[in-house]
């Protein structure tokens, strides 16, 4: 018998999961999306995630995630970075995220040459942690 399970992408929910959770704090020029953004749309705080993909056991994946945060301070990078990952723990619901584990971060990362938007050089910080997320069958 062969079984077929469609693992789902997780990107979208893991960007809406840091959007949601930073928004109220941190609005003002917040960009969350799964890649950089081309030089002329940077903006003075962003997050980008990176699926760096993981094994499966034929009923759930095990994802790992980077997530890069950039801001204007270092200190408003770290807090982005922590209350993200803060989000990312409370967000499995079964749907199909069913746990989020293993962080590692955040980690403060100097980048040669700077990031800079508006002739602001922006601190970086990168942490990474593990999804589980349930297939269905198809």
């Amino acid at each position: 018998m062969i079984v077929r399970v469609l693992f789902p992408s997780t990107v979208g929910r893991v960007v809406s999961v840091i959007r949601s959770t930073l928004t109220a704090a941190y609005s003002d020029g917040l960009k969350v999306q799964g890649e950089l953004p081309v030089a002329a749309q940077r903006t003075k705080r962003m997050v980008t995630v990176a699926d760096n993909s993981g094994p499966d056991d034929v009923t759930q994946t095990r994802r790992r995630y980077g997530v890069n945060v950039w801001a204007e301070t270092a200190v408003i990078a770290e807090q982005m970075a922590l209350l993200a990952m803060a989000g990312l723990r409370a967000c499995p619901d079964g749907k199909p995220i069913t746990a989020t584990d293993s962080f590692s971060g955040p980690s403060r990362v100097d980048d040669d040459p700077p990031m800079a938007v508006s002739n602001v050089n922006l601190s970086h910080y990168f942490f990474v942690f593990r999804l589980t997320a349930r297939g269905s069958n198809f």
